[in-house]
């Protein structure tokens, strides 16, 4: 049994080397008529045809040089330059996060500034027809508290301004 089986896959790796074989020829076969038919199956008997030998250097692409501004370059200059940009494209994030920091900073410290502080209040003391105090007294806010508000809300604008810049100049220029 063994035998038989030990022939059996000989016959069949006989048979698969010969298909292969064929495989690669390429036969050129010119009708009566002169119409030129190619094939991959070898002539059968009285069949005229002749063998073409193809040229498998013309099938093959070579592989694009790696150069870089003209020289060749190895695995060491690729990771530089690789480092470079992301260096480069990490000063470009740096600088847009401080600006959104430097915003979010911004918009707190107007949040915090909405009461008047001790020196931009005013009490008027609230009197009756005959000028008598009523107990009911008003808080006026001076025009210091409104010049710091603006001064707080122009630093908002200058922060949004900042970010917008930031986020042009990494779109823009940062390496991707």
């Amino acid at each position: 049994m063994k035998r038989l089986s030990r022939n059996c896959l000989c016959a069949v790796s006989v048979a698969w080397l010969a298909l292969s074989a064929s495989a690669q020829e390429l036969w050129k076969y010119t009708d009566k008529s002169g119409k030129v038919t190619y094939s991959d199956k070898a002539p059968t008997n009285g069949e005229k045809a002749e063998r073409v030998n193809a040229d498998t250097t013309g099938t093959v692409i070579p592989a694009a040089k790696n150069l870089f501004e003209g020289k060749p370059q190895g695995s060491a200059a690729i990771n530089l330059r690789a480092s470079e940009r992301e260096a480069e494209r990490d000063g470009y994030s740096k600088k847009m996060e401080a600006a959104r920091d430097e915003l979010e900073r911004a918009k707190k410290a107007l949040e915090a500034g909405q009461e008047p502080t001790q020196d931009e209040r005013q009490i008027v003391v609230g009197r009756g027809k005959e000028g008598q105090p009523t107990g009911v007294n008003a808080v006026n806010r001076k025009p210091e508290y409104f010049e710091r508000i603006a001064g707080l809300e122009a630093a908002i604008k200058k922060a949004e301004e900042k970010v917008a810049a930031a986020e042009k100049e990494f779109r823009e220029n940062a390496p991707k």
